[in-house]
Formats: structure tokens, C-alpha cells, sequence
């Protein structure tokens, strides 16, 4: 009886307009609208369209047209619509696909050149799977584990990405649901870049996860992203809609804070754009992690902080 009200009384709080308080530290906790899906890479492939992949400043894969065929082959399974990618790529659908094997290349190059076997991995911020699909699909593992604030996102790789995806709905609030020194390798794609609090609280979930060795790569907005963005950049015609930002309109030039934040909504997570400085993820972040090395919009438009768990 108790737990029929309570289901109740949550219809009631959405049926008049109140969001429910998981909804403040989470997204999409209670939707169940059916998810969709679009054909799976092979659908989407063409010499042409890999020629047209990547635009100047961007890494390419440089595969053969054969390599290209092994790696398509491998992951039979459903590309996202791009409303469930947050519309990652627009309607390239292949250049979503692409983006994520790039992605996954270039961790596993990077943590080999570090002395590290990639056997278990984590991506904090998974999204729909743009780059855990890849870790599944094309590499023999241990485990190949994603978190995500979006339960829409979740449900969707559990429903159409292979089984050896463990995935998990988690929230705001510093806590990844693994054991202590269970990953090799830990990633968070533009999750920092939203993170209005509790960062460092963070940064000691990813130490805790880390085994002994381990690395985690952090994408960030850096002092480099603020000088360089401009009119067509998502991120800045979305913070000219922020009145904080007007003031820095006019001779934007170095970043005015080591850590500066423009949140857009003060009741509900996942609503900020950060930036940082390298020095203050040097300095602060180190305190807690050992730097490794810091890559330049690798491969787009932020830049890369790598860390390791000291052995």
C-alpha cells in the first residue's frame, strides 16, 4: 500500500508540474517512451563518405578501405538516433560511428605507449556507447563498463548494444557503483566540462576505481578553448545566451579564472559550462592524481588531461 502511494504521488508532483528531486540530480529518471534506433554502420558506409569524414583540424583514422570493412564488421549493432546523441555529429551518422572507434584508437595507443594494458575500461559519461561500443566490439576484454546521468542513455545501450557492455544510471553526486583498483583505464568526455561541483570529490571516486598504474583521461574547456572559440561553436553561441558571458565579450583574451563556471539553472545538475586552466588541473587536480600529459584539442575542440594512479 505504502509503495502505491508513494507511485502516486510521484504522477501527482509530475501531473502538476513539480519535478521530482531525482530529476535534480539526474536525467530522464522516470521517462518510458520507447527508444529508437538507426541501422547499424555498414548501412552508412562509403569510400565517399570516408573521405568526407573529418574536417581540417580533426585526427583521422587513416584506415584502408579494408580496415575500414574488418572494424565495421565487428559491431553489427544499431547506430543512436541523434536526439539519444545529443545531436553529436548531426545527421553524419558514419562520422558518429568513426568518431567513437578514433576515440577508442587513441586511448589504447596512448595508455600502450604509458606501459598500460587496456583489459578493463571505464567511461564515465557514456552517453549512448560513442566509444564503450568500440571497447566491446573490436578488443578483447575483461570488462567494459559505462556510467551515465541520463537513464534514457543507459536503457538504449542495454536494449541494443552487446552484452558485455555493464552499464549503470548514476547521478550527480560523486559516486561510481565498481570496487576499489578495478580499471585500467577510466575516460570522462566532456563530463568535467560540467561539472559545477564537487570535482575533486570526483577525482577521488576515479583514484579509487583506478588500479594501481591506471589512467584517466579527462577532456577539458582550458584557457586554449576560451581563446579560441568563436560564432559557430556550440559551446560559444550557447553561452552568449548566459548574461555573465557579455562582460567577456569584448577583448576576451586570457581566462579570467583558474576555474570559472556559467550555470544556467540553479535547481538541477548537468546545466554549466567550466573552464579551467591547465595549471589549476596541474596544480589542484595532481594533488590527487599524478599528471601525465596534456593534449591540445585532441582531437576537436578541448583539450586532453591525462592522469595516472601512482603504483
Amino acid at each position: 500500500m505504502a509503495l502505491l502511494t508513494k507511485f502516486k504521488n510521484v504522477a501527482k508532483r509530475k501531473l502538476f508540474g513539480q519535478t521530482p528531486w531525482e530529476e535534480s540530480i539526474s536525467l530522464n529518471s522516470f521517462d518510458t517512451s520507447p527508444l529508437k534506433s538507426l541501422p547499424s554502420a555498414i548501412s552508412f558506409f562509403s569510400a565517399l563518405a570516408i573521405a568526407s569524414l573529418w574536417s581540417a583540424n580533426e585526427k583521422s583514422l587513416n584506415l584502408s578501405e579494408s580496415e575500414w570493412m574488418e572494424h565495421i564488421g565487428r559491431d553489427p549493432h544499431p547506430v543512436p538516433m541523434t536526439a539519444d546523441r545529443e545531436g553529436y555529429y548531426g545527421e553524419n551518422h558514419l562520422r558518429y560511428w568513426a568518431s567513437g572507434l578514433r576515440e577508442m584508437r587513441t586511448l589504447t595507443a596512448f595508455a600502450s605507449k604509458q606501459g598500460v594494458q587496456v583489459d578493463t575500461y571505464l567511461d564515465i559519461g557514456c552517453a549512448t556507447g560513442r566509444v564503450l561500443r568500440h571497447f566491446a566490439c573490436q578488443r578483447k576484454m575483461d570488462r567494459v563498463c559505462g556510467v551515465d546521468l541520463n537513464r534514457r542513455h543507459i536503457d538504449w545501450i542495454a536494449q541494443f548494444l552487446p552484452g558485455n557492455c555493464e552499464v549503470a544510471q548514476t547521478t550527480s553526486i560523486p559516486h561510481l557503483p565498481f570496487e576499489d583498483n578495478s580499471f585500467d583505464l577510466v575516460s570522462a568526455f566532456s563530463v568535467f566540462t560540467h561539472i559545477e561541483a564537487f570535482e575533486t570529490a570526483w577525482l577521488m571516486e576515479i583514484k579509487r576505481i583506478l588500479r594501481p598504474g591506471g589512467l584517466a583521461w579527462i577532456t577539458i574547456h582550458s584557457e586554449h578553448t576560451w581563446q579560441a572559440m568563436e560564432p559557430g561553436w556550440p559551446l560559444f553561441d550557447a553561452l552568449t545566451q548566459h548574461p555573465d558571458f557579455q562582460t567577456y565579450l569584448q577583448g576576451r583574451s586570457a581566462l579570467p579564472q583558474a576555474r570559472l563556471v556559467f550555470r544556467t539553472s540553479l535547481n538541477r545538475s548537468y546545466s554549466s559550462n567550466v573552464f579551467y586552466t591547465v595549471d589549476y588541473t596541474q596544480r589542484v587536480w595532481g594533488r590527487i592524481l599524478e599528471p601525465v600529459e596534456v593534449l591540445h584539442r585532441c582531437p576537436d575542440f578541448q583539450d586532453v588531461v591525462v592522469f595516472r594512479k601512482k603504483p
